[in-house]
C-alpha cells in the first residue's frame, strides 16, 4: 500500500480538501502529515503503512463495553485511524522506532475519549517489543484515573483473545506474556516513585494542576526506547494551566512556530469566535458527532445554554471543545422576565397550600432574605421578602451610595428596611411567623453558618428547620433544578425586582466533576435572595417528588 492510499492519508486529504469538516489546527496537523510524505526523508524520518494498518486494525478487534454499542466490534472512525495511525506509523528511518513520543488529543466530551485510549495501551502491552511494558492510567485523583482503567478491564473481559492473554485484578493488569502490567496513578493513590512506564494515559489533563506530578511521571519515561505520553482532554476554562501549555505548545507545533517531530498534536476547536447555535462549528469540535455523540443531545443541551446563560461557557467547554475564561451572567435577564407570565400574581391565591422556605442570612449588615416557594400544577410560585438595614447614615444615604432603586423598591413594597445598622432577626421571626400561619408550611432551609442563634429561636417556636449548607454537596441540585424550571418557563415569580436583580448577579461555579453553586464573592452584586429561592425551590422540589411516590404507593 502507497502512503498516500492509506486511511491515515485518505483522512488527511479529505480534510485539507474540506470534504470533512474540522477545524483549523486539525487542518493543520493533516498538512503536517502530508507534507511530512513529501519532505519527511530529509529529516530521517518515514511512515510505515503496515505498522499504522496494524493499530487501527487492532481497534477493530475490541468491542464497545458500555452504551447501545455495547458488544459491538470497535470500529475506528476515520478521525481515530488518522491519530492512532500517524502515532504508530511515522517512524524513524534508521532505527525503526516511532517517531511520535508525546501526544497531545483535545477533543469535546462524549467524543469515546476513554475507549479509544485504551486501544493503544491494550496494543503497547502485547505488540511494541518492549520488556516488561508498564502502561499507567494517570489522573488528579484515583476516580478519575480508574474510569479508564475500568474501561480497559471490561474491554478484556469481553475478548475471548485478550481473556486468554491478560490478568485482570482488582488493582491491576497483568500480561504475563510479555511480563507487562497496568495500573493506575494519582496523587491522592499510587506513589509515582519506581515507576517505568511505556505507556503513559494521561486523562482528562484540564484538570491537572498538580506540576509535580506530571514532571515526575513524564520524566520516569526516559529509559524506554519508544514510550508514549497519551494526553486525553476536553477543552478547560483556564489557559494558564498545565493544560492550557499542553495545548498552545501544540498549536505552536501545528502552526510550524516550533519544531518538534517528537510530538503529535490533535486538536478539534472550531473558531474561538464562532456562533455556538451553528451546526457547521459542532463537529469542529466533536469529530464523532452523529456516532458516539448524539445531533439530538447537542441541540438539546444548547437549547438549555441559550435559556441559561450561565450554562454557555460549559457548553462551549464540553460540547464545543473552546476554552471558556471569565464570568458570564447565570439567567439572561429577557428569559428570567418570561416568569412574570405579564402580570404580577397575587400571593394571597396560594394561601393554604404547601409551601418551602428558603431563608439566606448572610452578613446582617446587608441583604437578608425569605423566600416561598408554592407548587402548582407543575409551576412553581415564588415569594420573595427581602430585608435590609437602614445603616448608620440612614437609609436614603445607603440607597444614594449603593443603588437609588432601593428607595422605589422599598415604597412599592419589594423591599423591608429594619431601622439601625443590622438586620433585626425579631423582625424575620415576625415574618415567618405570618408565612406560617397563611401557608401549609413544610420546612424552613438554612446554611447554619452564622445562624445559631435564630435558628435556636426558630427551633424553640417549632419551626420546621432543615439544615441547607451552600458548599456544592447541598446547592448542586437544586440550583440544576431552578436552571431547568427557568429553561421550562415554569418559574413564576410575580416580576419582583429585587429577586430579578440578584439573580442577575448570580456567579455560578462548576467543580471537575460538574457540580454547581452560587458564588457569593464572584459574584457582581448581592445574590441572598436567588440563593434563598434556588434553596426553598430545590426543597419543594423533594417534597413534591415524595408526595407522587407515596400517591403511587396508595395506587
Amino acid at each position: 500500500m502507497e502512503p498516500i492510499d492509506h486511511p491515515v492519508s485518505r483522512y488527511a486529504i479529505g480534510v485539507v480538501e474540506g470534504d470533512i469538516v474540522a477545524g483549523d489546527l486539525v487542518r493543520m496537523a493533516c498538512e503536517r502529515h502530508l507534507m511530512d510524505l513529501e519532505t519527511g526523508a530529509d529529516r530521517g524520518l518515514v511512515f510505515d503503512c503496515e505498522a499504522a494498518s496494524r493499530i487501527i486494525r487492532w481497534g477493530g478487534m475490541l468491542q464497545h463495553t458500555t452504551g447501545p454499542m455495547a458488544g459491538r466490534p470497535l470500529k475506528l472512525e476515520p478521525w481515530q485511524e488518522f491519530r492512532h495511525g500517524s502515532v504508530f506509523g511515522w517512524k524513524h528511518a534508521e532505527t525503526g522506532l516511532r517517531r511520535f513520543r508525546s501526544t497531545y488529543h483535545q477533543v469535546g466530551k462524549k467524543n469515546g475519549k476513554t475507549t479509544d485510549t485504551g486501544v493503544p495501551m491494550l496494543y503497547t502491552q502485547l505488540f511494541d517489543g518492549e520488556a516488561a511494558p508498564q502502561g499507567y492510567c494517570a489522573a488528579t485523583t484515583k476516580d478519575q484515573a480508574g474510569l479508564l482503567f475500568k474501561e480497559m478491564k471490561r474491554m478484556i473481559k469481553r475478548s475471548p483473545f485478550l481473556g486468554q492473554v491478560m490478568k485482570v485484578w482488582r488493582t491491576s493488569i497483568e500480561t504475563p506474556r510479555t511480563d507487562g502490567l497496568i495500573a493506575c496513578l494519582s496523587r491522592d493513590g499510587n506513589s509515582s516513585d519506581g515507576i517505568n512506564p511505556s505507556f503513559l494515559a494521561r486523562d482528562e489533563m484540564h484538570r491537572w494542576t498538580d506540576r509535580e506530578l506530571a514532571d515526575t511521571i513524564v520524566e520516569s519515561m526516559i529509559a524506554r526506547d519508544q514510550p508514549i505520553d497519551w494526553v486525553i482532554t476536553t477543552a478547560g476554562q483556564d489557559r494558564a494551566s498545565l493544560c492550557g501549555e499542553l495545548r498552545d505548545y501544540g498549536e505552536s507545533v501545528l502552526r510550524g512556530a516550533v519544531e518538534d517531530d517528537s510530538f503529535f498534536g490533535f486538536i478539534a476547536e472550531p473558531p474561538a469566535d464562532c456562533d455556538p447555535a451553528d451546526p457547521k462549528f459542532w463537529a469542529m469540535g466533536n469529530p464523532n458527532l452523529g456516532v458516539s455523540k448524539k445531533v439530538e443531545a447537542m441541540q438539546d443541551t444548547l437549547k438549555k445554554a441559550l435559556a441559561i446563560a450561565g450554562r454557555m461557557p460549559n457548553f462551549k467547554r464540553f460540547h464545543l471543545n473552546l476554552w471558556t475564561e471569565g464570568a458570564e451572567t447565570w439567567i439572561a435577564r429577557d428569559v428570567w422576565d418570561q416568569g412574570m407570565a405579564c402580570a404580577p400574581f397575587d400571593p394571597a391565591m396560594l394561601y393554604g397550600r404547601k409551601a418551602w422556605v428558603g431563608l439566606d442570612l448572610s452578613n446582617k449588615v446587608d441583604t437578608t432574605a425569605i423566600v416561598v416557594a408554592v407548587p402548582v400544577d407543575g409551576l412553581i410560585y415564588l415569594i420573595t421578602y427581602t430585608f435590609i438595614p437602614e445603616g448608620p447614615k440612614g437609609f436614603i444615604q445607603r440607597a444614594q451610595t449603593e443603588k437609588r432603586e432601593y428607595v422605589g423598591w422599598r415604597d412599592q413594597g419589594w423591599l423591608e428596611v429594619h431601622k439601625g445598622g443590622t438586620i433585626d432577626d425579631d423582625q424575620l421571626v415576625n415574618r415567618l411567623e405570618w408565612i406560617r400561619k397563611a401557608f401549609d408550611l413544610q420546612e424552613v432551609a438554612y446554611d447554619p453558618w452564622g445562624m445559631k442563634y435564630l435558628a435556636d429561636k426558630l427551633d424553640k417556636r417549632r419551626f420546621p428547620m432543615v439544615e441547607h449548607r451552600q458548599g456544592y454537596a447541598s446547592m448542586s441540585n437544586p440550583m440544576k433544578r431552578f436552571e431547568e424550571k427557568v429553561a421550562q418557563n415554569k418559574i413564576r415569580h410575580g416580576g419582583n425586582p429585587v429577586l430579578g436583580w440578584q439573580v442577575g448577579n448570580v456567579h455560578r461555579d462548576e467543580d471537575a466533576a460538574e457540580n454547581v453553586k452560587p458564588n457569593k464573592k464572584k459574584s457582581t452584586g448581592r445574590i441572598d435572595a436567588a440563593v434563598a429561592a434556588i434553596m426553598a425551590l430545590g426543597r419543594a422540589e423533594v417534597g413534591e417528588e415524595k408526595r407522587k411516590a407515596r400517591e403511587v404507593e396508595v395506587v
